[in-house]
């Protein structure tokens, strides 16, 4: 088994919005999974990478992803 660094991003909310939320998140390192519950959207983004540095570097590149559409 590889040893690596994990961290899992989770939102919730507007259904529309998730299905943008899931694109921006689709990039090398991350697992997305969008569903829909109760006519709310639940998106969890998983990234694995062996180095923390470039783990950092992932998540934060996909939080001003998502900031960038939040803030549209």
């Amino acid at each position: 088994m590889v040893e690596g660094h994990h961290v899992t991003v989770e939102w919730s909310g507007d259904p529309a919005l998730g299905v943008v939320y899931l694109a921006a998140a689709s990039r090398p390192h991350c697992k997305a999974k969008l569903s829909e519950r109760e006519g709310k959207a639940h998106l969890t983004v998983q990234v694995h990478h062996t180095s923390l540095q470039t783990l950092r570097d992932i998540v934060d590149e996909l939080m001003v992803s998502l900031a960038d559409i939040e803030g549209e």
